[in-house]
């Protein structure tokens, strides 16, 4: 790894070929007439047209616009709806949310399991598909589950019971399976907040405006003023960027400031070990864009990406 500005031309297969038990997710389950409903108000994504299979990413945010919490939705049919969310919020989440569901004819709870990571031919073939299926926003229902599929030949499993699952593993040792899983989020972009970010970010700062994770043609939410406002009227100050960093360093949520004045010019969302060195999603203002910064607490030199991550939508 050199100290420059990351490109992201890695793939998958160089970091994993296999399972991996994503136990740092959650699943919770939404079941109930009044479920797309539910979530059309309390969420950045649209489900006001949802279908069963669609898979549907976005955002739990507080009134200030901030993000509780990000999500992928997995619509099992419209009335029963599998959310996927970072096991360190799951908790919180499900309380906070509750206080709401008094008024809809809806129930949420957590489920036992957690979603599995799978990448690469093998893990597929497993399931009977000679490649990678491509669509990112539909799953495919198994008999064993529901295979979302999401890009790099990568797919999340949502299994009906992982016990199954880890059965055929064989007793290997997936705790490296799990850390390259973590790399390949920060390979794809996709910034996931945790107890220690949650109501930190704007979604913009994460750029989930440019990922299709924000809905700006749907009602209103819990939120939506202060984010349609940016949207509209304004130019998001900070974006996402890829990092990277000579020495292995997990400081999510810590301060970055600028090596020439000391000022501060964003953030760590996520990090990952890779190689010899870290990777890091950053939420960045424009002037941080292809330089080196300081991580505040560790004094740790990091490398800032030419230009912030582009998207292709619901990837």
């Amino acid at each position: 790894m050199t100290n420059t500005p990351f490109n992201p031309t890695d793939t998958a297969g160089d970091l994993l070929n296999g399972w991996a038990p994503l136990t740092h997710e959650a699943l919770l389950r939404l079941q109930g007439q009044d479920a797309c409903k539910f979530l059309q108000g309390q969420t950045t994504a649209d489900f006001a047209k949802a279908q069963s299979l669609d898979v549907i990413p976005g955002a739990f945010c507080d009134v200030k616009g901030r993000v509780i919490a990000d999500f992928r939705a997995l619509v099992v049919s419209p009335d029963d709806i599998i959310l996927c969310v970072n096991e360190s919020l799951a908790s919180s989440l499900l309380t906070h949310l509750t206080k709401y569901l008094m008024f809809s004819k809806a129930d949420l709870t957590q489920t036992l399991e957690h979603p599995w990571g799978l990448t690469g031919p093998e893990a597929h073939a497993q399931f009977g598909f000679d490649s990678t299926p491509l669509s990112a926003n539909r799953a495919i229902a198994l008999a064993q589950g529901w295979l979302i599929p999401l890009a790099d030949q990568t797919s999340l499993l949502v299994a009906n019971d992982s016990a199954v699952i880890e059965a055929n593993l064989n007793n290997e040792s997936l705790d490296d399976y799990t850390a390259a899983w973590r790399a390949l989020g920060c390979l794809r972009g996709e910034a996931r907040v945790t107890s220690t970010t949650t109501g930190k970010y704007l979604p913009q700062d994460l750029s989930y405006d440019l990922a299709g994770w924000v809905s700006f043609d749907k009602g209103c939410y819990t939120g939506q003023e202060i984010i349609a406002r940016l949207h509209w009227r304004g130019t998001p100050k900070r974006r996402l960027y890829h990092g990277t960093a000579l020495v292995k360093c997990s400081t999510e949520g810590a301060k970055l400031l600028s090596k020439t004045d000391n000022r501060a010019v964003g953030s760590i969302v996520n990090s990952a070990d890779y190689q010899t060195g870290s990777l890091f999603l950053i939420e960045a203002t424009e002037n941080a864009a292809g330089q080196h910064v300081l991580i505040e607490e560790t004094g740790q030199e990091i490398s800032i990406g030419d230009a912030p991550i582009p998207y292709a939508k619901n990837s």
